[in-house]
């Protein structure tokens, strides 16, 4: 009776302070009891999530059965073009959802994005083969030999439309180069069959296989001599120490899903969507490998620059923050929707094949979305030029959020109308082409376009810094400009060196100069070129020379080396965006930005007063006699806010990057702006329910 009372009364002082029920409820779902033998059981969606190219309940329906090496049910599709695969394969690979979605713009012009997500499709003519022996359910791309008597070899081509011929027998291959310049053979000559992860061949680009014996090339993701290893590190956070590495998926233990296996819990709500505005909460989907995926690039590993890896370091540390990730989306006031971009676009291309195919998928699965029309949903773009073009993408496109390297946004932006007989259209006139500013070549017209695309919208997208490798950060190289000490809090806390070795390089650049491409770097690199290089003033030849400004110097000998002796460091654009900025605020040189109508990595929330130098295009022309009027004094100022901030730029969290802590806080920023003023679009929220 007492216990009864004490309950009553627990109950009533939680009503009268306001506690409430929480709406949320744990309910996760189940799937079929065979599925955890090649998947993973998605409690979220009871659907068995699976490797690339297969499906089902239990993962073992083959959407590619043509593009298998093998009958053997532990096989994986490969599709590229390194070597001949059976023209079943490419047909199918094409038939595939999403293959080469149809993505439209409204500009009539030429795309900066390929047509297809897998390169083979893209191809002009693929070299194939086909049984003639065997039914369309039993091809397979099992590497025969090349007189194989049921054999019959075709040429296809797949855009815009699947061709496909038979080869008159006098052009059946005699011999098959790999792209790598080796001589293709059947798979039964090397090891183990390679273990249906990689093809055999003869000779070819690596040194130690110009011998006559036949070797494994193994597909990405795979190594060793009959590419017996599954690398991990493909997988985010090594799949958590509870699930096997297969291709960039995680297969999980019971149990466990999703990227890195670090789901476990799903959840239900009765309130709908209820978005916790005191803790800004981080959802992550788990999108069907069929949707995104680390894919290889023409059978190869992918070959990912470093530089372009902030996506993955970024999802490698939120998968495991639970202070800002929480597996209830019921709750989330922001979507990441992870789609390996890079893999996509590679450094020159657009992201918006794979934006638009993943933004189509979600419209057809996820409340969330169409409940703001995904406009707190986060996608990252960190090729060269991010995602440029903003104006001619179709409004679904418009609407999310965009983590990029590239802040673009000319003072002329596009009006975008939701009448489609309106169009897009400029709301100012371009500046002309020719002669723009002192001491820079002519522009073309092209130029003036290319600088004039949206490729950032600063009250919704995010900048981040660019991924560093690990040697610009190590405190080996890292001490010669800095103190680091430890608190015992785990803090680090860090100092410019009083002894550090001495600046004797006033200004440093060392880079790209394309001549006449004005587009390359807005016209910076060029500029400087004419002032520093041959002919120039600045010149040791010139009329006013000055020594100490290297500008692409012929005495340089690293650019880490170098910098670590320099007090200014230019920051241009290249292509796309630059990663000197970076560079230079790991090394203690002071970074001098001339790039004009660009956003930086974080602007909204670090001080660039403190730590850098912002020069206009129009006065480049100056730049000596603007860095001469810095004082000892201010260089020293400006030198120790390099110090204090330069832990934004690198994303190595085990030596204090704090990257990833500042795009949190941008990316909640966002969030805040959506309650204060894009909520007003939101009209079809309330009518999310679980």
């Amino acid at each position: 009776m007492a216990i009864s009372r004490l309950l009553v009364a627990i109950l009533v002082l939680s009503f009268c302070r306001g506690e409430a029920r929480s709406p949320f409820r744990e309910e996760t779902k189940t799937c079929h009891p065979e599925c955890s033998r090649h998947g993973n059981c998605n409690g979220e969606t009871g659907q068995c999530d699976c490797p690339f190219g297969l499906t089902g309940p239990t993962c073992t329906q083959r959407l590619l059965p043509a593009c298998h090496p093998s009958t053997n049910d532990s096989t994986t599709p490969f599709h590229g073009a390194a070597y001949p695969k059976n023209c079943a394969c490419y047909r199918q690979l094409r038939a595939l959802p999403g293959a080469c979605p149809d993505v439209k713009f409204e500009d009539p012009g030429g795309r900066d994005f390929l047509p297809c997500l897998f390169e083979s499709m893209m191809g002009p003519d693929l070299l194939c083969y086909q049984y003639t022996d065997r039914p369309e359910a039993e091809q397979l791309s099992d590497s025969p030999p090349l007189d194989h008597p049921g054999l019959e070899w075709r040429e296809m081509r797949s855009l815009p439309n699947l061709r496909e011929e038979v080869l008159p027998r006098d052009k059946w291959p005699k011999e098959v180069k790999t792209n790598d310049g080796g001589v293709w053979r059947p798979l039964k000559d090397c090891p183990d069959n390679c273990n249906f992860r990689g093809w055999c061949q003869v000779g070819g680009a690596y040194q130690e296989h110009r011998g006559p014996d036949p070797w494994c090339n193994c597909h990405g993701y795979y190594e060793g001599k009959s590419c017996e290893i599954a690398d991990p590190s493909h997988c985010y956070r090594n799949c958590s120490g509870v699930g096997q590495c297969v291709r960039g998926w995680c297969h999980c233990q019971p149990g466990y899903w999703g990227h890195g296996c670090t789901r476990r819990k799903a959840y239900a709500s009765s309130a709908g969507w209820l978005p916790n505005h005191a803790d800004i909460k981080v959802y992550v989907y788990d999108l069907p490998e069929m949707v995104a995926h680390r894919r290889e690039n023409n059978d190869w590993w992918a070959g990912v620059d470093p530089i372009y890896a902030s996506e993955v370091e970024f999802m490698e540390q939120l998968l495991g923050d639970w202070s800002v990730r929480t597996e209830n989306p019921w709750e989330a006031s922001l979507f990441v929707v992870p789609t390996f971009t890079i893999w996509y676009t590679r450094n020159t291309g657009g992201p918006y094949v794979i934006f638009n195919w993943v933004s189509r998928y979600l419209q057809q699965t996820s409340p969330f979305w169409n409940a703001t029309g995904g406009r707190n949903h986060v996608f990252f773009a960190t090729n060269d030029q991010g995602a440029c073009r903003l104006q001619q993408a179709p409004d679904e496109l418009q609407h999310s959020i965009k983590v990029v390297h590239y802040g673009l946004s000319p003072r002329r932006p596009y009006a975008h109308h939701s009448n489609p007989q309106a169009g897009q259209h400029m709301t100012g006139a371009l500046p002309l082409p020719g002669h723009r500013f002192q001491g820079f070549p002519e522009f073309t017209a092209a130029d003036v376009l290319e600088e004039h695309w949206m490729c950032y919208r600063p009250e919704k997208d995010v900048v981040a810094p660019n991924f560093l490798s690990r040697d610009w950060v190590i405190p080996e190289n890292y001490d010669q400009t800095f103190n680091v000490s430890v608190l015992p809090d785990g803090r680090h806390v860090i100092s410019r060196r009083p002894d550090a070795p001495e600046r004797n390089i006033t200004f440093y650049f060392l880079g790209n100069t394309p001549s006449g491409l004005m587009y390359y770097s807005h016209g910076v690199r060029q500029a400087l070129n004419k002032l520093f290089g041959p002919g120039g003033k600045h010149n040791a030849n010139g009329s006013q020379p000055r020594l100490d400004y290297w500008v692409n110097s012929p005495l340089h000998k690293h650019p880490r080396v170098d910098m670590e002796r320099s007090k200014f460091c230019l920051a241009p654009t290249g292509y796309g965006w630059g990663s000197r900025i970076t560079q230079a605020m790991m090394t203690g040189c002071v970074p001098v930005i001339v790039q004009d109508h660009m956003y930086q990595a974080f602007w909204d929330v670090i001080p660039y007063e403190e730590f850098s130098i912002r020069i206009p295009r129009a006065n480049l022309h100056r730049i000596v006699e603007l860095l001469d009027l810095v004082t000892p004094e201010q260089l020293i100022k400006l030198q120790e806010g390099v110090a204090k901030w330069h832990n934004a730029f690198h994303w190595f969290e085990d030596l204090g990057g704090l990257a990833y802590n500042y795009t949190v806080t941008s990316l909640k920023r966002r969030a805040l702006r959506l309650w204060s003023e894009d909520y007003r679009h939101l009209r079809h929220a309330h009518r999310l329910r679980s």
